[in-house]
């Protein structure tokens, strides 16, 4: 009766944690939230942002090792410095000077990088459009059912890799539109598993095309 009571007593404790719509802030600067928004404030450092079901926002200047979350959006104002940043289900905003040390990832979301503004590793969604706007990646560009767009002098030092779609009948049928401006720079290859119509403006600087299906316009 005693261990019927206690597993009861500790259901009730986790229903109610669980239900808690409440961001929390450990000793070392973390903030995490199952049912509700986050957001760190301007200027300030913290551990790790996470959510289950919510938003992340991260102030303007603010720092953080790990964003993420797996049902909601990350947007992170400017000159904020970031370790990764990854949702689920949800779009990626840097806005203008982020630094994200290693990776940007979403599966199902678009992901849009601003002025100034690097990321030291990949970029990538399954589906979703990728933006640069005069960002720079160091590792590569990755999508599967996602347009890229890079304008303003945008710089990607791994290449771009457009992968295969799916075997289960989901996602973009359409060729992939990969834009890439008269300013911005591809470096490595840019490979094509699926079919792209790729239109580099006069004066860009890309790497080898690789794909066996890629209309140039």
């Amino acid at each position: 009766m005693k261990f019927a009571a206690l597993s009861v007593f500790a259901l009730l404790v986790f229903a109610a944690w669980a239900g808690s719509p409440a961001s929390y802030a450990s000793d070392d600067h973390d903030l995490s939230s199952v049912n509700g928004p986050v957001k760190a404030e301007s200027g300030k450092s913290y551990g790790e942002l996470s959510a289950v079901n919510g938003n992340v926002r991260v102030g303007r200047g603010a720092s953080a090792n790990k964003v993420d979350t797996v049902n909601g959006e990350v947007a992170v104002e400017e000159d904020a410095r970031l370790g990764e940043v990854e949702t689920v289900n949800g779009s990626i905003s840097l806005r203008d000077g982020v630094t994200v040390a290693r990776k940007a990832s979403t599966v199902n979301g678009g992901i849009e990088i601003g002025k100034r503004a690097r990321v030291g590793g990949d970029v990538s969604t399954v589906s979703g459009e990728i933006e640069l706007n005069g960002a720079e990646v160091a590792g590569s560009v990755t999508t599967r059912n996602g347009d890229i767009d890079l304008t303003d002098g945008a710089r990607v030092l791994g290449g771009i890799h457009v992968k295969k779609n799916n075997d289960w009948g989901w996602g973009k049928d359409d060729p992939i539109q990969v834009h890439i401006c008269g300013t911005c720079v591809v470096e490595g290859e840019l490979r094509f598993d699926r079919p792209v119509e790729l239109r580099v403006d006069q004066g860009a600087k890309i790497g080898k095309v690789v794909g066996d299906s890629v209309k140039r316009l």
